[in-house]
């Protein structure tokens, strides 16, 4: 070999690989794809009404706590208003206490913010106190005098199109506990028996 030739690497060969994927690959793929629609689908569709009716139990209950809560700081009694027959809600506040000159006698009534409303589907079933006992229709009061207190109150929430779900809370009237259940059986929790709050 004559000095200063460098070798040369032997000329590469190229190969084409067919791009994409196999018929056996995508078959095993689509097969797995199908096993978890499967599996995840039928469960999928609980979760939705499960979800609505949490959904709205802890936004009434959050506005429970603050109506009790703003009655004790304000001293002052406050109201929420259920609507059984909309699926609806809403704070009354209330009146001034008393009368200035740049003030005239409506603003001696309560008012009340906007209606809320529950989540598409859900309902209220039945809500009530230790001493009346349930209603299921019309506008239902949960006051709270001017300290906080109550009378001990149920408040369940149904869906029709899912019977066996029910969302309830109940208020114990002076200590202000709250106990929220879940249930899949379609059966009501009611206030047993006459508690601390019952007057």
């Amino acid at each position: 070999m004559p000095r200063g030739s460098r070798l040369r690497p032997p000329p590469r060969v190229e190969t084409r690989h067919a791009a994409g994927f196999t018929l056996m690959e995508l078959l095993v793929t689509l097969t797995v794809m199908a096993m978890l629609f499967a599996l995840v689908l039928p469960n999928l569709g609980a979760f939705v009404p499960t979800a609505r009716l949490q959904g709205s139990g802890k936004q009434l209950l959050r506005t429970i706590d603050w109506a009790r809560s703003e009655a004790r700081i304000q001293a002052r009694p406050m109201t929420l208003e259920l609507d059984l027959d909309h699926a609806r809600w809403r704070v009354v506040l209330p009146p001034e206490l008393r009368l200035t000159r740049d003030q005239d006698e409506e603003e001696l009534m309560e008012w009340a913010l906007d209606w809320n409303e529950l989540e598409t589907g859900v309902v209220f079933g039945t809500v009530g106190d230790a001493k009346h006992g349930p209603a299921k229709k019309g506008v239902y009061r949960l006051e709270f005098d001017a300290h906080g207190f109550s009378s001990d109150q149920i408040v369940v929430l149904r869906m029709p199109s899912e019977p066996k779900l029910v969302w309830a809370l109940t208020l114990r009237g002076l200590t202000g506990a709250v106990t929220v259940i879940e249930a899949e059986d379609g059966n009501e929790p009611e206030l047993q028996y006459v508690e601390e709050g019952a007057f």
